[in-house]
């Protein structure tokens, strides 16, 4: 069972005619690459049918219901139901309580024959006639949705064609069609007048292709937001005149309203980087992905990104892709002393005492505390692909950072530190060397680590002689400075004279300006050519 994973291709048979209906009654000069959602390209512990043990955990499902609305509360629940047996049965029961507050009756189906399959008892409460009544439904509001639209089409009101293709849009999102969803946002691009409409287009093809997992597009259209975004900014600026400003005073209404749209437009850029950090994520670009993430405010995550992210998820995010990627000192501060995380980490504690026991190096502590995390992280759809590799990286870095100030180190005592075994810590070992990381020998039979032989006295001797040749070559240019300035010789060019002997045909005096010039203060009357000003010549 991968329902967690058929996020954009279930669909009905009565569904898809009508849709195929609808579809042919709009443009075709917007086309749109969509990606199989099924296509996974990661490879890693963390994929297919992997089951997940939380018994040493305290990890209930309140923490998704709690904190997450919408399809991606179902969707979450249903990757638990996938890959948690012990969670199972409570994960389908309330993933088909909430899939009744939506349209997508082919996911509801696929639950409900799931629960059939494994003899799960349903609630006393359920609706039996749902998926018949739900799909009428359906099929009537998108008859209705395309007649309308078609009536806006016939009077040619760009607003009410666009809202149309909204609505239509919705309606398919609701209903778990993604790609009709998205052909419909991007049919309202051309009757988009305002950047306003533009951000509200982008942020509607984001997030269908966010359930596609269509990470491409998602990026595409971040950046097409972002750039409208900045356009109205510099638009509002722009209006903004000492007239308007003092009218705006006097009138509160309008001050108010300006306020609201500041804070819209901040919290739309905060979701825009959300969206930003799950694609790269997804994509491995695990540095980009933890910027972004460093740029969501707290106050907006926590209070308008129920259907996206919760803070304690993105503090996860964070945690492992700065500790894979990130520099100590880049770790210390934009995360660990950042204002904004400070309140992120006051959520998740384990994850405040993984980024502080990595920073104080005390690697033990800090590799105990995420092995204990692991199982609840291997619960979360978009991290669990790339759990393995960050992992790996974080483990990586940790063993390069032990051995840096070190000429020689005993593996046993390495391992010990690092909660492994020393057969185990010689293949990373090996691996590391492999690829550069560490330049460093492997002692196998006394399990001792050596670092590679080199002259250091030959190092020296060549980091002397690159400084003598630069400040021979600086002291040479100092020299001939020095004689040009005594010999109050001047250099000119060419070009600079005749350009300005044109402009002053009356001053015939540059008109003999050569590159050859006459040194009065020196005996013997002495001519001097351009080419004898070398370090030589000046040093003579």
């Amino acid at each position: 069972m991968n329902l967690s994973r058929n996020f954009g291709s279930n669909n009905n048979n009565q569904q898809m005619d009508i849709q195929n209906t609808v579809s042919s009654s709009g443009d075709t000069n917007n086309n749109l690459s969509i990606q199989n959602p099924n296509e996974n390209s990661t490879t890693s512990a963390y994929e297919g049918n992997y089951q997940v043990n939380i018994s040493s955990t305290n990890f209930e499902l309140e923490t998704i219901t709690l904190s997450y609305t919408g399809l991606m509360r179902i969707y979450r629940l249903l990757y638990v139901a996938d890959h948690c047996s012990s969670l199972r049965h409570e994960a389908l029961l309330s993933s088909l309580k909430y899939i009744q507050e939506t349209h997508f009756t082919s996911l509801y189906k696929q639950v409900f024959d799931e629960l059939k399959k494994q003899n799960i008892p349903l609630p006393n409460d359920f609706d039996s006639s749902w998926y018949e009544k739900t799909q009428r439904n359906y099929i009537q509001k998108l008859e209705k949705l395309d007649t309308d639209l078609r009536n806006f089409r016939t009077n040619a009101i760009k607003d009410s064609i666009r809202r149309g293709h909204d609505d239509l849009g919705d309606h398919y999102l609701d209903g778990g069609d993604f790609f009709n969803a998205i052909r419909c946002y991007v049919r309202s691009r051309d009757y988009c007048v305002t950047p306003r409409h533009m951000i509200t287009m982008c942020m509607n093809v984001i997030k269908a292709s966010f359930y596609m997992q269509n990470w491409s597009n998602v990026l595409s259209y971040v950046s097409k937001a972002e750039q409208a975004i900045e356009s109205l900014e510099s638009t509002n600026k722009s209006g903004t005149t000492p007239a308007a400003t003092t009218t705006s005073l006097a009138n509160p209404m309008d001050v108010s309203t300006s306020n609201a749209m500041i804070t819209s437009d901040a919290i739309l850029a905060s979701r825009l980087k959300v969206y930003a950090g799950i694609a790269e994520l997804a994509t491995k670009r695990y540095k980009l992905a933890a910027r972004h993430f460093l740029g969501v405010t707290f106050d907006h995550c926590s209070n308008h990104f129920q259907d996206l992210i919760s803070p304690q998820t993105l503090i996860q995010y964070v945690c492992l892709c700065s500790l894979a990627t990130f520099e100590r000192s880049e770790l210390h501060r934009l995360v660990i002393m950042s204002p904004n995380m400070k309140q992120y980490l006051e959520l998740e504690p384990s994850i405040r005492d993984i980024l502080l026991k990595f920073y104080e190096t005390s690697y033990s502590s800090c590799l105990g505390l995420m092995s204990h995390l692991e199982p609840i992280l291997a619960l979360d759809q978009y991290l669990a692909p790339h759990l393995r590799a960050l992992y790996y990286e974080i483990r990586h870095r940790i063993i390069i950072t032990y051995f840096l100030p070190y000429k020689n180190a005993s593996m046993t005592t390495m391992a010990n530190q690092l909660n492994t075994t020393t057969d185990v810590l010689e293949d990373e070992l090996v691996n590391l060397i492999r690829s550069g990381k560490i330049k460093a020998r492997i002692d196998s039979k006394n399990k001792i680590l050596y670092v590679a032989d080199t002259d250091q006295r030959w190092y020296a001797y060549q980091h002397a002689l690159t400084i003598t040749k630069q400040s021979e070559k600086i002291t040479r240019a100092l020299l001939l400075r020095s004689a040009i300035i005594k010999a109050n010789l001047i250099v000119k060019d060419d070009s600079i004279s005749s350009s300005s002997s044109t402009r002053s045909p009356n001053n015939n005096n540059n008109m003999n300006i050569n590159r050859r010039h006459f040194i009065p203060n020196l005996p013997g009357n002495m001519m001097m050519d351009e080419g004898d000003l070398s370090d030589d010549a000046a040093m003579n």
